[in-house]
């Protein structure tokens, strides 16, 4: 009798005996039993993990590119949170650029200067260097903002002028005074939302003879820094730039045009993500992350930068793991929503000046991430980091203070 005759019961039993680097040696001795490991143990310790985990099948799970096995996501998540990763830079600048980038499965797209770019991702890196295509209008106003949805894009540029990019064809109208400033863009079907350093406003959409219009149905005195559409666009979330009162998230509710006031005490929001239609995350500039519960009407949990850095974006995995961009030195937070007052892990990219000003401090202007892949736009360069390595430095910055204070 052989040892993969044994029955499933059995082999779980000496399986549970075994430490996790024994499981994935075993993995490695014979498909049988790697099939086993994989279906009845990997399978359940992988459910929620950080970055990589399956239950309930996160959004991040649409964005990454390469399906991973169960014995991978538990190898990456551990990765992710000892601060094991490969670098790569991508599109080096010489011109300082605030981008922004939105990720796919197959594509990723990003800003600078008028144009928006879209990468192909492969297989054997993270992303393509020569663009696929470039989208742009005979404007040479730069963009602020973008948001995808399906087929259509919608963006915005600085001078106030927005356009929507579907089927190959952009139709560009100006929505704003081109004295004021554009920050923020958004939409749900056929309601598009724009915010200048001066008001914002929501569009309706129009078609006729074949001609798209965007024609305004609201305008508001308020100037947000971020807006985001519940999941069935009934309610518009807007983060204020700045509030006198401390209390910068705003609802809108689109049928009765009614603005409330919610309870989340904070000076300016520099982004949000909605975790469902009842909690809020916000990234802001009092140096702190904020869990907001519409249900309640407050701020459930806040964690506060270990450094009192301005957070400036951030992205959220659809289960448990929410990554921060900060003001300094291109920064990311890694924090778990489950554990208060604590980040899991701080994410350093790499300088090589090769002028003086790149010894600068650099902000995390957009980043986004899949279970593999972290990608963190800066002023001049993204800078992309790759989990799924077996031989790499691990750079661990979980107990950084306690290592300063033996020193």
């Amino acid at each position: 009798m052989e040892f993969t005759d044994l029955n499933i019961d059995c082999l779980l039993k000496i399986f549970s005996f075994c430490s996790e680097s024994d499981l994935f040696n075993l993995c490695r001795v014979h498909s049988f039993l790697r099939n086993v490991i994989e279906m009845h143990i990997f399978q359940l310790q992988s459910l929620d993990l950080l970055m990589c985990g399956h239950r309930n099948f996160p959004k991040i799970i649409d964005r990454t590119h390469i399906i991973m096995s169960f014995e991978d996501r538990v190898k990456v998540a551990a990765n992710w949170l000892s601060g094991r990763y490969r670098e790569q830079q991508y599109f080096r600048r010489s011109k300082m650029f605030a981008t922004k980038l939105v990720l796919e499965r197959d594509w990723l797209y990003l800003t600078f200067g008028c144009y928006l770019s879209k990468h192909r991702r492969l297989k054997i890196e993270p992303l393509q260097r020569r663009y696929f295509c470039e989208i742009t209008t005979g404007n040479k106003a730069d963009l602020a903002d973008f948001v995808k949805r399906n087929d259509t894009i919608f963006a915005g540029r600085v001078s106030g002028s927005c356009f929507i990019y579907e089927e190959e064809y952009a139709t560009e109208q100006q929505l704003h005074n081109p004295k004021e400033y554009l920050r923020c863009v958004n939409f749900f079907g056929g309601i598009y939302a724009t915010s200048t350093d001066n008001c914002s406003r929501l569009w309706q959409r129009t078609e006729e003879l074949g001609l798209l219009h965007l024609d305004q149905i609201m305008e508001f005195n308020e100037s947000f820094k971020a807006l985001q559409f519940n999941t069935d666009g009934k309610k518009l979330y807007g983060g204020m730039y700045t509030s006198v009162n401390r209390r910068a998230l705003r609802e809108i509710d689109m049928e009765s045009e009614f603005q409330r006031i919610l309870n989340s005490k904070t000076i300016s929001v520099y982004d949000l993500k909605l975790k469902d239609d009842n909690i809020i995350f916000t990234a802001n500039f009092d140096t702190s992350f904020r869990l907001y519960d519409r249900r309640t009407d407050k701020d459930e949990c806040v964690w506060e930068d270990p450094f009192d850095s301005s957070f400036y974006c951030l992205d959220y995995d659809g289960l448990y793991a929410v990554l921060c961009g900060t003001k300094y030195h291109s920064r990311v937070n890694l924090y778990d929503i489950r554990v208060p007052n604590k980040y899991m892990q701080l994410y350093f990219p790499r300088v090589e000046p090769r002028r003086r000003d790149d010894l600068k401090s650099s902000p995390v202007y957009s980043l986004a991430c899949d279970s593999r892949y972290l990608f963190i736009a800066t002023d001049r360069t993204l800078h992309v980091l790759d989990f799924k390595v077996s031989c790499a430095a691990t750079k661990d910055y979980r107990n950084i203070f306690q290592e300063m204070y033996r020193i």
